[in-house]
């Protein structure tokens, strides 16, 4: 009877055992696509006195692949942001100017899909200012907190550090700041609200300036198909101003109101929205740098 009951309770468990087995994915692959457009209403103030009307028009494309075993994540992320803007001036208009943006970058990161996420983020931004080539460099530190179903928040601190690599000479470097909030209205609709401050130095022919700013973003997105795909929009207001010490003070405002919409897929993983958004690619994008077109130097060329 004891050998007897051994072996039932030993084929009871082999199952159980079996069944753990197939619970731990070991190493997976999981990412992100998305497109969509943007519109932007900019509105330039050179030492108080003239203005200019700039309407931009951004179609944009994110794409992440990550690589998860156990908590540790590993991530490849690039993005593009083709700003075209349409300059309006007291003396005539001057149209399509472009303020281009494409990055490519990682993130390495250990996350509880259950409680908490944090790691560091790094990448490459390459910036065309109607012809002139500006590099940037970014590192940071982010981190999550998941609050149960219904709330998610997040913030992150980044050093960049940019370079013009043409005859003329920009240099910019600083820290951008973010904290930001989602709210799960059910479990496929987030609403996410953001903030984000700049405060950097700037280096022009010789010249020293400083650049600060901060941007509030709102975003909604919305799981259409529970196969991964999703719809978002929301809407931003940034405002920077630029102060530069030539043979006398010159400064420049920027203040500007965004709209935008698109698609995203996600792949790799099942589950409702909060479920892929806290195991999918985090984001890894500036707002100053890239979703904001580069105001160190907004004169059309």
């Amino acid at each position: 009877m004891a050998s007897a009951a051994t072996v039932a309770l030993f084929l009871m468990a082999t199952p159980a055992a079996q069944a753990a087995d197939l619970e731990d994915p070991g190493c997976s692959l999981s990412g992100s696509v998305m497109a969509g457009i943007m519109f932007d209403w900019q509105e330039l103030d050179f030492n108080g006195e003239d203005q200019v009307d700039v309407d931009w028009t951004t179609p944009f494309g994110e794409g992440a692949a990550l690589a998860t075993c156990g908590g540790l994540n590993i991530q490849a992320d690039i993005a593009y942001y083709g700003h075209s803007g349409d300059y309006e001036f007291d003396f005539g208009n001057q149209n399509n100017v472009d303020r281009g943006a494409s990055h490519i970058g990682g993130a390495l990161f250990y996350r509880d899909p259950l409680s908490w996420a944090a790691g560091v983020q790094a990448s490459w931004i390459s910036q065309n200012i109607s012809g002139i080539d500006i590099d940037v460099f970014r590192i940071g530190l982010f981190g999550e907190l998941y609050l149960g179903e219904s709330f998610t928040l997040g913030g992150n601190a980044a050093y960049h550090n940019s370079d013009s690599s043409s005859n003329f000479d920009i240099e910019q470097s600083g820290f951008e700041l973010a904290a930001y909030g989602r709210f799960y209205a059910t479990p496929d609709v987030s609403l996410m609200l953001r903030g984000d401050v700049l405060f950097a130095d700037t280096e022009s022919f010789g010249d020293d300036g400083d650049l600060n700013g901060y941007a509030i973003s709102g975003e909604a997105e919305y799981l259409v198909w529970d196969q991964g795909l999703s719809l978002f929009a929301g809407a931003r207001y940034a405002e920077r101003n630029h102060d530069l010490d030539f043979d006398n003070d010159f400064h420049f405002d920027s203040q500007e109101t965004q709209v935008f919409g698109g698609i995203k897929f996600y792949f790799g993983r099942d589950g409702t929205l909060v479920e892929r958004q806290r195991t999918a690619p985090v984001d890894n994008t500036s707002v100053f740098e890239e979703k904001l077109p580069n105001t160190l130097f907004d004169f059309p060329s």
